[in-house]
């Protein structure tokens, strides 16, 4: 209800008169009579027959010296009438034509609005900062500042930092700063506020209150087979996170909690559990361990404020279910995204091939390659799909050197420029890079025969190549292979000496990739909980600013779309995949 209240609170203000619009204006006396007329239809409530009458006025009176007031009105009665796509297309282009005109401040406001009643919440407080930074009017200023703390008050979650205010005039920044400020600190999203409040130069004060609440027990589900045949998955995840708990409580002093739930493999299982976390008191879930589980139980969260990480999970598109899941482990496709980002701006490479397995996470790497490489003004000159039985790739090899020599593929001969005919596997076909996403079972058997069939350029593969047995083929067949993993044992920080240390001492072994990443999740909550407190929407808020995490699995960086897109590189050089360091891969909004 409150919600409701405030959102019925901006509505009606976005439908008072806009202060120093005039009802009457000089210029043909045509477009005055005209004008005066749609100004009419607005009073009377008869918004669409307005919006077509200043849509004619904008027509026929093009070179008006008010059309910026046209184009404005036309967008308001658009707006009143509901039309919001057409009002937001409307106040936009105002706004993009008419910097200097009066109305400007308003039409941010209007588009404040807009954006609020679509959900789109960030978007909402960036037009109404700029509403107000532009403002120089006393109503407006107030009903601007009146809607940013409605937003910040309700809004499930709130994504804002020092740059969302780098473009307020000096003489306003600060006082909104600390208006906001005060805002996230009632909501216990201290970390924001924080950053925020040093924009201005000040310390934070946080609130008795407040503070009291942000070291409190930190409640975490590991939701996890714990049973059936993934149990021993599920356990390494669980040894992990346990690890990470115990330094949690030695470091701070603090109490943390961690309960498991047995999904038993089973995705149905998982969204069950997860659901009924929704009304626990519970901070966030580590967890589901597959796929399958995880995109489920992110499905069940689609109207929650619960968190949940998901530490192994690889599935490209899992975080976009709902805007509180995360992922620890790169998805599949960031593979083949930053491999091309690699190929056009460390190789140059304007050309590529793709010869690849059609198992499914192999295809979802070898599209988003195409995708990329495309998009960065590349040509994928061919594209060959060989399946996971095959053992004889020549047929696919020839398929690429044809199309790379312009030879038939049925051709027997190829035509050279001299006029000669020769065998065409035995002629030399060159192209900047082939990239073979892959699987070491058939990449072993792959390579020397595109070796034999002299198709050559710079190699790039996925993370099968970091199989020892591709490692050990020779230089003579890898040829300096550069691929991306996030599975091969990067660097040892301190996060990852400290955690083999702890979980040698506990379970008497070295920790596994999966124990890391369950520690890691830990390790990353309970830094939230630490810094922003126990709330959910805090841990949220947190996370989202994790950039450059050196953890015990690998270095985190979550983007837009709250996925890890820290991807690391290596060459294979001397039968060793030598470390490249992490790139960040490039995300589409």
């Amino acid at each position: 209800m409150r919600r409701f209240y405030y959102i019925l609170i901006i509505l009606l203000v976005g439908l008072l008169p806009v202060v120093g619009v005039g009802e009457t204006i000089e210029d043909d006396p045509d477009l005055v009579v005209a004008y005066s007329r749609a100004k009419r239809l607005m009073r009377e409530g008869k918004f669409l027959e307005a919006s077509r009458a200043f849509e004619m006025m904008a027509g026929q009176y093009s070179r008006s010296p008010n059309l910026d007031l046209i184009t404005f009105n036309r967008a308001k009665a658009d707006y009143y009438f509901g039309d919001y796509d057409k009002a937001q297309a409307g106040f936009s282009n105002f706004t993009a034509r008419y910097r200097r005109s009066p109305y400007y401040a308003h039409a941010r406001y209007f588009l404040g609005n807009i954006n609020y009643i679509k959900n789109y919440v960030t978007r909402a407080l960036k037009a109404y900062f700029e509403a107000y930074g532009a403002s120089g009017d006393d109503q407006l200023t107030r009903l601007t500042l009146a809607a940013v703390d409605g937003v910040i008050v309700n809004a499930r979650t709130v994504h804002l930092g020092p740059a969302d205010f780098e473009k307020l005039p000096e003489n306003k920044k600060c006082r909104l700063i600390n208006r906001v400020v005060d805002l996230l600190v009632a909501r216990q999203d201290v970390v924001t506020a924080r950053s925020l409040k040093a924009v201005c130069g000040g310390q934070l004060d946080v609130p008795d209150s407040v503070a009291s609440g942000l070291h409190g027990e930190l409640m975490l589900a590991a939701v996890l087979p714990l049973s059936g045949e993934m149990q021993s998955f599920g356990e390494e995840i669980l040894n992990g996170a346990i690890i990470g708990a115990e330094l949690y409580r030695s470091e701070t002093g603090n109490k943390i909690t961690i309960d498991p739930f047995d999904t038993k493999g089973d995705p149905i299982n998982a969204a069950r559990i997860v659901r009924e976390l929704t009304n626990t008191g519970h901070s966030a879930v580590i967890g589901p361990l597959t796929s399958e589980e995880a995109a489920v139980a992110a499905a069940v969260l689609n109207c929650s404020d619960l968190p949940l990480i998901a530490p192994a999970a690889t599935q490209a598109g899992l975080t976009l279910v709902s805007d509180g899941a995360f992922q620890l482990s790169p998805n599949v496709e960031l593979q083949g995204l930053h491999i091309a980002e690699y190929a056009a701006s460390q190789l140059g490479a304007d050309s590529a091939v793709v010869l690849t397995s059609t198992a499914n996470e192999d295809l979802q790497i070898a599209r988003a390659f195409v995708h990329r490489f495309e998009q960065l003004g590349g040509k994928v000159v061919a594209v060959e799909y060989y399946r996971t039985r095959d053992s004889d790739f020549g047929p696919y090899i020839k398929d690429i050197k044809a199309a790379l020599l312009g030879a038939h593929p049925d051709s027997v001969y190829f035509i050279n420029e001299y006029g000669d005919t020769l065998d065409t596997d035995g002629v030399p076909a060159q192209v900047d890079c082939i990239f073979m996403p892959g699987q070491a079972r058939q990449l072993k058997q792959l390579l020397p025969q595109v070796n034999f069939y002299n198709l050559s350029g710079a190699y790039l593969g996925s993370d099968g190549w970091g199989d020892e047995t591709i490692l050990k083929l020779g230089e003579n067949i890898t040829r300096q292979a550069v691929f991306p993993s996030p599975f091969l044992k990067k660097e040892n920080t301190e996060e990852y000496l400290a955690f083999a240390r702890a979980y040698d001492l506990r379970y008497g072994r070295q920790p596994q990739r999966l124990a890391a990443l369950g520690f890691d999740a830990v390790r990353l909550l309970s830094r939230a909980a630490e810094l922003a407190g126990t709330g959910r929407n805090p841990i949220k808020e947190y996370l989202l600013q994790t950039t450059d995490y050196p953890g015990a699995a690998g270095r985190v960086t979550f983007g837009v779309h709250r996925e890890n897109i820290a991807m690391p590189l290596y060459r294979i050089e001397s039968d060793q995949a030598v470390y490249l360091g992490v790139g960040e891969v490039t995300e589409e909004n």
